[in-house]
């Protein structure tokens, strides 16, 4: 059952690391990254260093999915430098996606309640503004983009952006930890405002206090609800794993293979 879950899920892993430690374990455990593309990676590694990684997991037969940064950025911010500066870095990223054609590259709207709350209909035109010819991009592609909850308080402003771009190249990576520490809305009430667009899921755990990226299990999360929802649908988006340390990973997996829901998911896959 572990190796199973295994070969139907995806682990979180920065460039840096898998490039520099991780890929023999990657290898021996048939391990499919999600591969965490941020600035210093952009700025860093060359269109070569990723070749070799796309190259390796390629022939071993291995899924890629890709995460997009997000540290500074203001997809939908207000000062047009800082935008056009968030655009840039964007489409540095976008312009690998030929290379890894990946699944899905998941990226965050950078919508905060408490930045942004007054001015939510010029958020909405700016971010629009930001993410269209990216989506234009990816026509003719199989990537589609996904925008995961981070600090969104309710599905809202999510909805409304992806009702906006109105395409079926964009869809909605449900973050359980986030959605625990950050929001002020049930698990029920995301899931049913959002599940049409659902297409992964980032599964990691915390206690309500904080975005802790602990092992499932290690904190407070009943991801049966997730489980029970996406089967009762009849739902199969990715599933991450996005624990931020190696044990916890395993310890995830574990506490995934000891759930009856979880298990008839990936079973049906």
């Amino acid at each position: 059952m572990l190796e199973h879950i295994l070969k139907n899920i995806q682990i979180s892993i920065p460039f840096k690391l898998l490039k520099d430690k991780y890929m023999p374990l990657v290898l021996e455990n048939r391990v499919n990254p999600e591969i965490g593309i941020d600035g210093g990676v952009i700025d860093t590694y060359s269109r070569t260093d990723f070749s070799e990684i796309v190259s390796v997991l390629r022939r071993e037969g291995l899924s890629i999915t890709l995460h997009g940064p997000f540290y500074d950025l203001v997809p939908g911010g207000m000062d047009k430098s800082m935008v056009k500066a968030t655009r840039e870095r964007l489409r540095q990223v976008f312009d690998l996606i030929p290379l890894f054609e990946p699944s899905f590259i998941v990226c965050h709207t950078g919508y905060d309640k408490n930045r942004y709350n007054k001015i939510r209909n010029e958020w909405v035109e700016t971010s629009v503004e930001t993410w269209s010819p990216l989506v234009e991009d990816l026509k003719g592609t199989q990537t589609i983009l996904l925008f995961e909850n981070v600090y969104e308080r309710t599905p809202d402003m999510l909805n409304r952006l992806l009702c906006r771009l109105d395409s079926e190249k964009v869809g909605f990576c449900f973050d359980a930890g986030h959605m625990t520490a950050f929001s002020e809305t049930a698990v029920e009430d995301w899931l049913k405002a959002m599940g049409p667009f659902l297409k992964e899921v980032h599964l990691h755990d915390n206690d309500g206090t904080w975005d802790d990226h602990l092992a499932i299990g290690a904190g407070e999360i009943d991801f049966d609800i997730l489980f029970k929802y996406l089967e009762d649908n009849h739902l199969r988006p990715i599933i991450t794993l996005e624990a931020h340390v190696k044990g916890w990973i395993w310890q995830s997996v574990e506490a995934l293979s000891k759930s009856d829901c979880f298990r008839r998911i990936v079973q049906t896959s």
